[in-house]
């Protein structure tokens, strides 16, 4: 169970200098929503929320595989 919460913190970090990457407009966009609010910025927020759902996932893995100290 660590090495699934190390994978998924290293997952949501690697989404999140993705969508900082793609905000700077460094990498190229994949979102065609031009005409709400723009291919960048609906790019970074697809990055930024998957990297928060990955976080999240990690965390709560994180807290799950510890023992209790009446076992």
């Amino acid at each position: 169970m660590a090495t699934l919460s190390m994978i998924l913190g290293l997952a949501g970090g690697l989404c999140g200098i993705l969508g900082m990457l793609t905000f700077l407009g460094v990498l190229p966009t994949f979102i065609p929503l031009e005409e709400a609010i723009g291919p960048y910025l609906a790019t970074t927020i697809f990055w930024w929320g998957l990297a928060g759902l990955l976080l999240l996932g990690s965390i709560a893995v994180s807290v799950t595989q510890r023992r209790s100290p009446y076992d």
